[in-house]
């Protein structure tokens, strides 16, 4: 694995890159994006699976997240990690070990649905994995997790916080994740102890940002891309499997949905890890390293 860094329009954001052994000329590649402001490190229990098939996997940090630079740490814009991966991209595309014209995205939870959004501008990426996906809108993602006097709360809170921001120029700090879950609350702890470049903080006005992501309203736009979304099939009450449902009836073919007999974060460790990456590996293999690719028709000359 070479710890490398790219620029994001501006912005020097940080990877780790897997390359598979004994490659015989230019391998795909697949850039990873992780879910919301966790780490590239969290993404080392997904990339090998794909170098161990011959992908080169490229798993990076969000600008103001882990070992990107970025001011203010924290801000989570999905539009603006959707531009990250699409700045990934161009960076894979200029490593010779690497097929230029073979490259995929894969993300998880809410980066499953970034990736949805970068591939539907960027007709470079010619495959897409949403693992354990999580907001298709989040507007009514928001409104369903917090309920009505939640959301007030919310709307309460991001309107003062818009005052502050007028005047100070600087947004409120709030914890990214507030887990009620055990399972997924001794995860967070762990994460805490494995991950030294992780802040569970993130700032408010990233909320709002959140509430006007919709990559459902872009999905049909991906087609002809491939779009693979696995999602889990039990109690999950921060993946609903609602959302990404509702996203996939709006995608264009090709698309495949599997629904894996998992609770919570049950495709981020063991079997299910191990089945849904699986997934993910015959989904690229099939169209990043056995599809014909496009070709185009010269314009005519007079």
């Amino acid at each position: 694995m070479e710890h490398i860094h790219f620029p994001s329009l501006g912005t020097r954001c940080a990877g780790d890159l897997y390359l598979p052994e004994n490659a015989d000329g230019p391998v795909p590649g697949v850039v990873l994006g992780h879910s919301g402001v966790m780490v590239k490190e969290a993404l080392a229990d997904f990339a090998p699976s794909l170098a161990e098939a011959g992908f080169a996997a490229l798993a990076v940090d969000y600008r103001t997240v882990g070992s990107s630079e970025g001011e203010p740490r924290g801000q989570l814009y999905p539009e603006r990690q959707a531009e990250d991966l699409r700045a990934a991209v161009s960076y894979l595309r200029t490593r010779p070990e690497i097929d230029p014209d073979r490259i995929g995205l894969w993300g998880v939870s809410l980066g499953g649905m970034v990736a949805i959004q970068a591939a539907v501008f960027d007709r470079r990426v010619k495959a897409v994995v949403a693992h354990s996906p999580s907001i298709g809108d989040g507007w009514r993602y928001t409104l369903r997790s917090r309920g009505q006097i939640g959301f007030k709360g919310l709307r309460d809170a991001l309107e003062g916080d818009w005052e502050a921001r007028v005047e100070k120029g600087e947004s409120a700090r709030v914890p990214f994740l507030a887990l009620e879950h055990e399972e997924a609350r001794k995860s967070q702890e762990r994460a805490s102890a494995r991950y030294p470049t992780w802040r569970n903080e993130i700032t408010l006005d990233s909320l709002e940002h959140l509430l006007m992501f919709a990559p459902e309203n872009l999905v049909e736009r991906l087609a002809p891309t491939p779009l693979l979304m696995i999602a889990n099939g039990g109690y999950d009450p921060y993946h609903s499997l609602d959302e990404a449902q509702s996203v996939y009836r709006s995608a264009g073919e090709p698309k495949r949905m599997e629904v894996l007999p998992y609770d919570v974060l049950g495709l981020y460790t063991g079997e299910g890890l191990k089945e849904a990456m699986g997934l993910a590996v015959d989904w690229f293999d099939r169209y990043l390293r056995k599809a014909r690719l496009a070709t185009t028709t010269p314009a005519p000359t007079s």
